[in-house]
């Protein structure tokens, strides 16, 4: 067991992810934060404030949970002024992306296998092991996204059921931080992280997968363990009670002959001395 956890959090290889990557995720995360502030007819502020927060927060909340590393968001001053006027086209123009939704669907999903790559090579960089690594790599896909639902007063969509969202950030995370942990070469393993998120994310919507809301297994399990329960009395505590019973009730009922045998030809011998005394009964007097 020790050596199971040794392997889990021990150190692995280190990926840079170019700073055109990087770039590309946060505007593909900061338009499809303004186009959800449109949506919900918000002003010029709320646009640029959910489209930073969906591009910028799930990054935030990794380096803050991870301490020491470096906070992405202040570190790219010119990529902020980008994002700002991205918005604000956004907002003046949104209808130009009314046409576009199959393309914005796409940089939504590609952003989100970026940016659980970003986050899981960075917490594989600093050393955090397999199961933070992919921690933090899910929680830099989806980290934005519930922020922003939040501030807006809704619940958040990684925590209703939809079609993989969460589920595919994760299982991009997963692939990279285990690709890597065994040897795989890092590009490769990048690769098939975003692979992995756009490839979820488009069949989840295809074949309409989507997480459960409720999954209530109590009945189930409390059905099996009656049923359990009621076998192991049975076998082993009342086996030889019921047999008697179910005996006694086919005698009752005239399905088994009772205990000694013979109750046929009993009631045949009895029938035909009862038949040869009712005969003489209606005999004449003077012939018996």
């Amino acid at each position: 067991m020790e050596t199971l956890l040794q392997n889990l959090f021990a150190d692995t290889p280190v990926l840079t992810v170019p700073w055109s990557i990087d770039y590309f995720s946060v505007i593909a995360g900061v338009l499809t934060g303004a186009l959800f502030a449109c949506d919900r007819k918000l002003d010029i502020i709320g646009t640029v404030v959910c489209g930073l927060i969906t591009g910028y927060g799930g990054g935030v909340l990794r380096d803050t949970l991870m301490q020491g590393t470096g906070v992405y968001f202040t570190s790219h001053p010119d990529l902020i002024v980008i994002c700002i006027l991205l918005c604000a086209f956004v907002f003046y123009f949104r209808g130009v992306f009314r046409h576009l939704e199959a393309t914005v669907f796409f940089a939504d999903a590609l952003s989100v296998g970026l940016f659980a790559l970003a986050g899981a090579s960075k917490a594989v960089a600093f050393q955090q092991g397999m199961v933070l690594s992919i921690i933090m790599g899910a929680i830099t896909a989806v980290g934005g996204g519930a922020i922003r639902d939040i501030c807006v007063g809704e619940i958040p969509g990684v925590f209703k059921r939809s079609n993989y969202y969460a589920v595919a950030g994760l299982g991009g995370a997963t692939a990279y931080v285990v690709l890597a942990r065994f040897g795989c070469p890092l590009a490769l393993a990048g690769v098939a992280c975003v692979f992995a998120v756009v490839f979820l994310r488009y069949w989840s919507v295809y074949f309409d997968w989507r997480t459960t809301a409720e999954a209530d297994l109590t009945p189930r399990v409390a059905r099996g363990l009656r049923r359990a329960g009621g076998v192991v009395t049975g076998v082993f505590l009342h086996g030889g009670d019921d047999e008697r019973r179910r005996r006694d009730r086919a005698v009752q009922t005239g399905g088994m002959k009772p205990a000694g045998g013979g109750g046929d030809d009993a009631h045949d011998e009895g029938g035909e001395a009862s038949g040869q005394h009712a005969e003489d009964e209606t005999w004449p007097q003077n012939l018996r």
